[in-house]
């Protein structure tokens, strides 16, 4: 295992490198605003078999700080992508992307024409507008008035109600995360960067991701592409659906039981998440 710095716009991100042999898979995670720390526990057994990098995005975790607020644009985050895939000397990677990192490959994928082996879309999607829309409607159809609870109290400055957070704790537990607690150190988290780039909630967002939007770009898309998804995800079925329906050489997976966070539920859920990957890295490099 190796940790180290590399130089990208802005600072220095922190990665780590674990395994070897094989192609290599760059794990980039989601947010923003929280650090690749998730990641790591679950696809540890994944460097049995070939190498894997994490990164902290600049801002987050163990990576430089971002002093100046212009730097939290979507460009900047592509452009530190593509820092580190050059810096570290990758070689045709595989790119895993969770939620907002599936964004950022997504648009990546579809804009820079990279020279990867495959591109991961893991639960993330291709449209906020939509995306909103849709989160919203689960919220709905949650017992407890819960979308209420949430977006509501939010219209209406009431978020200093205690329940306000009850109610938001309902709605993880139902779409993000079913069957696992999850434990984030704040001290590695960014609230300027999530509250700059999305603001409320993923059902709320007021920042500059608000109409961020890539579905008319999808079909340029030429690496081949895993769109994979939960089937109680708050990035629900249908709309991944039509993520792999528009890039030309994709496949999509929706996997029985899980969330948002298939690689931190319980196992076998884990277990599962992690064998879908694994079965379509191998069958992507036998390939002629």
């Amino acid at each position: 295992m190796v940790e180290g710095k590399v130089r990208v716009p802005g600072g220095e991100v922190w990665y780590r490198r674990m395994g070897g042999g094989g192609v290599p898979l760059l794990l980039v995670h989601g947010g923003p605003g929280y650090p690749s720390d998730p990641l790591f526990e679950a696809f540890e057994p994944l460097a049995r078999e070939r190498e894997v990098i994490w990164y902290d995005q600049l801002g987050v975790g163990r990576s430089d700080p971002i002093d100046e607020p212009s730097q939290l644009v979507v460009d900047r985050f592509l452009d530190e992508l593509g820092a580190v895939v050059d810096g570290l000397g990758l070689d045709r990677p595989h790119v895993y992307g969770h939620s907002w990192g599936a964004m950022l490959g997504l648009q990546f994928a579809a804009q820079r024409s990279p020279d990867w082996t495959s591109l991961v879309c893991a639960n993330g999607v291709a449209s906020v507008p939509r995306f909103q829309r849709e989160v919203r409607d689960l919220l709905a159809a949650l017992p407890g008035e819960v979308l209420d609870r949430t977006f509501g109290r939010e219209l209406r400055g009431a978020t200093d109600d205690p329940d306000y957070r009850v109610a938001q704790e309902e709605y993880l537990r139902a779409c993000v995360v079913r069957t696992a607690a999850v434990h984030l150190d704040p001290a590695r988290m960014s609230a300027t960067t999530f509250r700059t780039l999305v603001g409320h909630a993923d059902y709320h967002v007021t920042g500059s991701l608000r109409d961020w939007d890539v579905f008319d770009e999808l079909d340029r898309i030429r690496v081949p592409t895993l769109v994979l998804g939960g089937e109680f995800d708050e990035c629900v079925p249908a709309h991944l659906a039509d993520i792999a329906r528009r890039i030309p050489d994709a496949e999509h997976v929706t996997q029985p039981g899980a969330a948002h966070m298939g690689y931190l539920e319980a196992e076998p859920l884990r277990g599962e998440y992690l064998a879908i990957i694994r079965d379509y890295l191998a069958r992507i490099e036998s390939r002629p």
